[in-house]
């Protein structure tokens, strides 16, 4: 009977090394997922760009009305990015504690998963604000520029050709 525990203990630690190496490549994957996203992106005060402002025909009260939305974000999109930097930290080293149970583990990738959907909200309504600034041509006009400036740094093989 004793060798049956050790076995079951072997498995055990087998079956937590399993979970936790598929759930540090899926982590992995969503970290350099977002990281390619972030790379997409245009740069954060593309109402400050000349380019844009010309393209736009954005007025000085305009950019200042960005530029004002955009200050008064920053602070929150600051404290929920150190919340889920934390928050995955913390999951982090659950994963590595083979002897955290599952139920834990759920509960902390709950945190972390829901601190990433505050700093999606908070930066979902500021473009939305920025948004209401600027006229209907301009949205369309800024669109097309944030499109074509994705697909100019996309680097999957269909954007190549």
């Amino acid at each position: 009977m004793g060798g049956n525990s050790s076995v079951m203990s072997r498995d055990t630690r087998m079956r937590y090394v399993g979970f936790a190496t598929v759930v540090l490549y899926a982590w992995t994957m969503l970290a350099t997922a977002a990281v390619a996203s972030e790379q997409r992106r245009p740069p954060q005060r593309w109402w400050k760009s000349d380019e844009v402002k010309a393209m736009l025909e954005l007025r000085e009260d305009q950019s200042a009305r960005l530029e004002e939305i955009y200050g008064q974000t920053r602070p929150k999109q600051r404290e929920s990015w150190r919340r889920l930097n934390a928050e995955e930290r913390t999951l982090s080293k659950m994963i590595a504690n083979l002897t955290i149970s599952e139920l834990d583990v759920t509960r902390q990738v709950d945190r972390v998963e829901a601190a990433r959907s505050e700093l999606r909200k908070t930066r979902t309504l500021m473009v939305f604000r920025m948004y209401r600034v600027l006229s209907s041509n301009q949205r369309t006009a800024l669109k097309e520029w944030w499109e074509n400036l994705s697909g100019a740094n996309d680097q999957s093989p269909q954007r190549r050709c």
